[in-house]
C-alpha cells in the first residue's frame, strides 16, 4: 500500500517487546508506518502496550507492574533511524556506529524496582533514557501533562510553524552568540582591571630596576676576575718580583735567562751534531718563551696598582648584579631573560585598556544589530502566531468544539537569549464570552484531547517527535466530533507514525495496521496477547465493536461498511496532502 509519508528522513518505532509486565508474559509486536491502531475489550490489557512504551521512553515504574516479582521485567524497543538528525547526534555521543541504522532501547525492572537502562547495549541512567524518549515518543494519557503543552515548547513549535522564521532566529542566535562572548570577555577585563593596574606596576618597577643597572652579558666574570686580582694585589706582586728576579735576575746569583743564554752559545758551537742539534733549537724557544714572560710579569705589574677606590666600585657594581641575580635569575643570561617575558607582559596588560575600548564598541553595535534582527524576528512570530492560532480554531470547529478560542501570545521578555526577546504563550477559553486563560489551567479531559489533536494536525510538519501515542483520545467524543477526529488521526498518520488505543469502530477503520489485545486464561492464569489482524479479522473486530460480542449480522455488513468507506477515505486523504505537498 502507498504511504505519503514513505521515504521521509524520520526515525520510526519498529518493534516493541514486553516479558513480565501486569497482564503480559511475553509479547512481541512489530509496528509498521501510519495509523497503528489496537482495540479489544475493557480489561483486555490495551494500555499496557502504552504503559510499556512510557517505560521505555523514561517514565518512573512501580513494581506494582511486576508480573512475577521473581523475574525481571522486560521492556525493549527498535527505532529505525535512517537518515534522521537523531542517528548523527547518537553517533556522537558513542551510542550507534556509522554502519548502524537502528536504536535499541531497553529496561530491565527487577526486584524492589531496581533495574538496568540500555541504549544500544550501553547502560545509561532513566534520566539519560528520559532525555533521548522526548525525540522519539510523544505519549497522549487522559489527563497527563503533554510534551506539546509544556510552555518551554511553545516558542519552538511556532518558530517551526513560521517558514519565514528560521533565517531570522539562526541571524539572531549568531548574534547572541558573538555578543554574549564579546561581552563576557569585556566584562572579565573590567572586573580584573584593579589587578591588572597593580601587575603592571610592579612588572614596570621591575624592569626599571633591571634597565637601570645597564648589565653587560659576561660582566660578572670580568669583574669577579678584576675584583680578586685588586684584592690580592700585594701578594701577586710579590710573587711576581721573585719570578722575576728567579729568570731575569736577582742580587748573588746568575738569572735563568743569562743562564739559558750562556746555553745556546755551547750548543750553538756543537750543534753539528743532531741530537745537540735539536737542544739548542729547543733553548732557542725556551729563551723565545721566557722574552714573553718578561713583557707578561711587566703588563701585569702595571695593573697591579692599588687603587683602594676601584675595589669599592667593583664590589658595588657585583653586589647590585647579584641582588638582580636572587630576585631574576641565577646568571645574566637569566636576567635579560626575565627582562624579555616582563616588557611582553607589560605591553599586553598596557594594551588590555586599548581592547577594553575596542570591545565595548563591539559590544555596543552587536547589541544594536541584535537588537534589530530579534525585533525583526518579533514581528515575524507575531505573524505566524496569528496564522497559527486560526489554524488550530479551523481544525477544533471541524472537531465540535465551534466556541473556543486560542490565542498565540508572543510577549517581550527582559532578558535576552539565544531565542530571541520574546515569549510564547497559548491561552484558552472554551466557552464564548470568558477570558483566554493559560492553557493548562482551564482545559478539561475532552477538551484537551481534541485539542491537542489539533494542535499535533497543524503542527505536523513542524513537531519534531516521529511517534505519537493516544490512549483512549476519543473518550467523551461522538457523533460527527468523532468522525472529524478519525480523519485528522489519519491526516496526522501523514507526518507521523501514530499508536492509539480506540474504541471507536470509525477509528478503527482508518488504521493501516490494526491489533488486537484478548485476554485468556492460562494454567489458571490470566494473560494478554496481541495479534495483528488481516481485512477479515478487521471486520470481526469492528462489529464487535459496534454491537458487542457476539456481533451482529447488521453489524457485520456496518463492519464492511466502515472499512470500505475508510479505504476510500484514506485515498482521497492522501491525494490532498501529495497535491499540497507539491505545491507547497
Amino acid at each position: 500500500m502507498e504511504r505519503y509519508w514513505e521515504g521521509l528522513s524520520t526515525p520510526m518505532l519498529r518493534e516493541i517487546y514486553i516479558r513480565n509486565l501486569v497482564l503480559i508474559e511475553e509479547l512481541r509486536l512489530e509496528f509498521g508506518p501510519g495509523l497503528n491502531v489496537f482495540t479489544g475489550e475493557t480489561g483486555a490489557g490495551k494500555s499496557i502496550v502504552i504503559d510499556a512504551l512510557g517505560l521505555i521512553t523514561g517514565e518512573r515504574m512501580s513494581t506494582d507492574l511486576v508480573r512475577d516479582p521473581s523475574q525481571k521485567a522486560v521492556v525493549e524497543a527498535v527505532f529505525s533511524l535512517e537518515n534522521s538528525s537523531l542517528k548523527e547526534y547518537l553517533g556522537q555521543e558513542g551510542f550507534i556506529e556509522e554502519e548502524d541504522d537502528y536504536l535499541v532501547l531497553r529496561r530491565e525492572i527487577g526486584e524492589a524496582g531496581r533495574g538496568t537502562v540500555r541504549i544500544n547495549g550501553r547502560t545509561v541512567t532513566v534520566s539519560r533514557l528520559k532525555s533521548l524518549g522526548e525525540f522519539l515518543v510523544d505519549i497522549h494519557l487522559q489527563q497527563a501533562n503533554q510534551l506539546l503543552l509544556e510552555p518551554r515548547m511553545y516558542r519552538h513549535y511556532l518558530d517551526r510553524f513560521g517558514s519565514s522564521i528560521n533565517p531570522l532566529l539562526q541571524e539572531v542566535r549568531r548574534l547572541y552568540d558573538r555578543w554574549h562572548e564579546k561581552r563576557k570577555e569585556l566584562d572579565e577585563l573590567v572586573e580584573g582591571k584593579k589587578e591588572r593596574l597593580r601587575e603592571l606596576d610592579f612588572l614596570q618597577f621591575q624592569i626599571k630596576e633591571i634597565e637601570s643597572a645597564q648589565l653587560a652579558r659576561g660582566e660578572d666574570a670580568e669583574l669577579e676576575e678584576r675584583y680578586r686580582r685588586l684584592r690580592d694585589a700585594e701578594r701577586l706582586r710579590r710573587g711576581t718580583e721573585d719570578i722575576y728576579s728567579f729568570i731575569y735576575g736577582g742580587a748573588g746569583y746568575q738569572s735563568a735567562y743569562d743562564l739559558v743564554a750562556l746555553a745556546i752559545e755551547k750548543a750553538q758551537e756543537v750543534r753539528d751534531d743532531a741530537c745537540l742539534a735539536e737542544v739548542y733549537s729547543l733553548l732557542e724557544t725556551c729563551l723565545y718563551n721566557l722574552e714573553d714572560i718578561k713583557d707578561k710579569l711587566a703588563a701585569f705589574q702595571k695593573n697591579l696598582e692599588a687603587d683602594p677606590q676601584e675595589l669599592e666600585r667593583i664590589e658595588e657594581r657585583l653586589e647590585t648584579i647579584n641582588r638582580l641575580k636572587k630576585k631574576y635569575g641565577s646568571s645574566i643570561e637569566e636576567i635579560f631573560g626575565f627582562l624579555e617575558e616582563a616588557r611582553r607582559k607589560s605591553e599586553h596588560l598596557q594594551g588590555s585598556e586599548a581592547r577594553i575600548e575596542e570591545l565595548e564598541n563591539d559590544v555596543r553595535d552587536l547589541e544594536k544589530a541584535y537588537l534589530h534582527q530579534a525585533r525583526l524576528l518579533s514581528e515575524q512570530r507575531q505573524k505566524a502566531a496569528q496564522k497559527l492560532q486560526v489554524r488550530v480554531c479551523e481544525e477544533l470547529l471541524e472537531l465540535g468544539m465551534p466556541g473556543v478560542r486560542l490565542e498565540v501570545k508572543v510577549t517581550p521578555v527582559e532578558t535576552w537569549g539565544r531565542e530571541g526577546i520574546d515569549q510564547v504563550t497559548l491561552m484558552f477559553s472554551a466557552n464564548p464570552g470568558e477570558e483566554p486563560k493559560p492553557l493548562g489551567r482551564v482545559v478539561s479531559g475532552g477538551e484537551l484531547s481534541r485539542l491537542i489533536l489539533a494542535l499535533k494536525k497543524v503542527l505536523a510538519e513542524a513537531y519534531d517527535v516521529p511517534t505519537l501515542v493516544f490512549d483512549e483520545i476519543d473518550v467523551g467524543v461522538g457523533g460527527s466530533a468523532l468522525n472529524a477526529m478519525a480523519k485528522k488521526l489519519f491526516e496526522l498518520s501523514l507526518y507521523h507514525q501514530v499508536l492509539l488505543v480506540t474504541h471507536s469502530p470509525q477509528i478503527a477503520g482508518l488504521a493501516d495496521e490494526h491489533f488486537l489485545l484478548e485476554k485468556s486464561v492460562e494454567r489458571g492464569v490470566t494473560v494478554t496477547q496481541a495479534r495483528k489482524l488481516d481485512q477479515e479479522e478487521r471486520v470481526s473486530e469492528i462489529a464487535r465493536m459496534l454491537s458487542g460480542a457476539p456481533p451482529s449480522l447488521v453489524s457485520f455488513q456496518h463492519a464492511r461498511e466502515i472499512l470500505t468507506s475508510g479505504i476510500e477515505l484514506k485515498r482521497k486523504i492522501r491525494k490532498a496532502g501529495i497535491e499540497q505537498s507539491l505545491k507547497g
